[in-house]
């Protein structure tokens, strides 16, 4: 009988996450956001051009996969690896070179507290109202402290991060599906279009990738399958936790990973899902009493201004943002907890919340959603270019790379690889079995997908999820191939 139960939960989280991707993959059919994060208009006919690109590499992978496959076997794996991280190093280098920016909104004001946390141990009031931050800021005042506290010495720590990073995808993959697949996912994370532009910018959206992959590269065993040992579950836990602190939507992966603990574990091992939790609970308990024993910020101060995740839940219904970030919310939640007790901005929100969705009725919240849905995941520079056109330090650099023919190439690459990435989730239907590994990675789609449709949203924010989807999407078109499967 339990058996049957856990076969039904796997396959109904199948079908959820098969239903999950083929909406995705529908509105990247119709809709394009790269251009309209810049704020520019969608050329004629690019939508349709470059859908009719990616569908014909789609076919090319199909078609020639296992003269992939058999040219990659071939080739001696150090040199491809090393090649390849190389490649990455140097486009991630002339990105910063090329495309710095000067310092502004959050990611300018946590560079900036990272220096000021080193000299007077403290942080400015900004940690009150977002102290989901100072995690961010901590580790950068450390990255500060054995080199320099200036922006040049945190983006090289961002950008061994994103190298980092994409080894670490390699490698899970290659334990999963066999070297010569792990091969194909570095190759697409060397070339993910935010792991490139996103390396001058050194915010939680890179900084989180470390706090999945470390984890789950340890969870995952060199056969591809979940390492039940308890010291591994407790480490990789621990780290889970710290991603919680940098990023809260990294919850979601806490919770997928307690979900795939009680369906694959056996017998009594079963109660190790709510291990998770348990050491969410202390290591966040333990990191605020770090925080406020030493005085880097004030814990009445937090307790009293900083904003209540209800602020997130009412800015998610802005209907004229369409759930963005909209500074009308900001000051108006603002101003609430200067008049108001915390609780009692809480209920206004809640209040203002159901008014938002009432007023929009049914037909506008399907309308609504749409939208949101599209601007989250139909942008296939994931907001980097954006962050890049604000203030750049060397302007022409930014303009001659967005500018005209350029500007259309570049966001051509963008969607057509986004595409790719994102259909090839579909082809995992051709598995015959869904091990731990797809099934946390099916489990982190589905909670992104709902999270974000209740949340303050942006495409960047998909960033943590990436090293995902590339693994999942290398193996829905190659498959699983472990005849060359060791491991460098």
């Amino acid at each position: 009988m339990g058996q049957v139960v856990f076969r039904w939960l796997n396959r109904s989280i199948f079908f959820i996450f098969m239903c999950v991707v083929s909406i995705i993959v529908g509105l990247n059919i119709f809709y394009s956001r790269g251009y309209h994060s810049l704020e520019l208009k969608t050329p004629t006919f690019f939508n349709g051009i470059t859908l009719i690109g990616a569908l014909i590499v789609i076919a090319v992978v199909l078609i020639y996969r296992n003269k992939i496959i058999s040219f990659i076997n071939k080739i001696p794996k150090p040199y491809f690896i090393v090649t390849l991280l190389l490649v990455s190093v140097l486009l991630q280098f002339t990105s910063v070179r090329f495309l710095s920016v000067n310092l502004t909104w959050d990611f300018g004001t946590i560079v900036s507290s990272a220096k000021l946390l080193l000299e007077n141990n403290e942080l400015s009031n900004y940690f009150v109202m977002y102290p989901n931050n100072i995690l961010l800021a901590c580790i950068l005042a450390v990255v500060g402290k054995f080199s320099t506290p200036d922006l040049f010495s945190f983006q090289v720590f961002n950008i061994m991060i994103i190298t980092l990073s994409q080894y670490l995808i390699y490698r899970i993959t290659s334990k999963v599906a066999g070297y010569a697949i792990g091969i194909v996912s570095l190759f697409m994370g060397v070339f993910l279009f935010p792991y490139i532009f996103y390396a001058p910018i050194v915010y939680t959206d890179t900084v989180s990738l470390i706090f999945l992959l470390l984890p789950l590269n340890m969870l995952i065993d060199k056969n591809g399958n979940l390492n039940s040992r308890l010291s591994i579950i407790l480490i990789a836990s621990v780290l889970f936790s710290f991603g919680m602190i940098l990023k809260g939507s990294l919850i979601i992966f806490i919770i997928a990973l307690s979900i795939v603990l009680f369906l694959f574990l056996q017998r009594w091992k079963k109660l190790y899902f709510i291990l998770p939790f348990i050491v969410l609970l202390l290591v966040k308990t333990g990191f605020n009493y770090y925080i406020y024993e030493n005085e880097i910020v004030d814990k009445k101060q937090v307790d009293r201004y900083s904003f209540p995740v209800t602020h997130w839940l009412v800015m998610a219904q802005n209907g004229e943002r369409y759930g963005k970030f909209a500074t009308e919310d900001f000051h108006w939640t603002h101003d609430l907890l200067e008049e108001n007790p915390r609780e009692k901005v809480k209920q206004i929100h809640l209040n203002e919340l159901k008014k938002r969705i009432t007023e929009k009725g049914w037909i506008g919240n399907l309308h609504y959603n749409i939208q949101k849905l599209a601007h989250t995941w139909t942008d296939g520079t994931y907001y980097s270019l954006n962050k890049l056109k604000r203030q750049p330090v060397e302007p022409e650099n930014f303009n001659r790379l967005v500018d005209f023919k350029s500007g259309d190439l570049l966001q051509g690459f963008a969607r057509i690889q986004h595409f790719i990435l994102l259909a090839g989730l579909l082809f995992i239907v051709k598995l015959k079995k869904r091990n731990e590994m797809i099934t946390f990675a099916m489990l982190s789609v589905i909670g992104f997908f709902l999270f974000f449709l209740i949340w303050e949203t942006r495409s960047r924010y998909l960033v943590s999820l990436t090293p995902l989807l590339i693994i999942v999407s290398c193996i829905g078109y190659f498959g699983i191939n472990k005849k060359e499967s060791s491991i460098e």
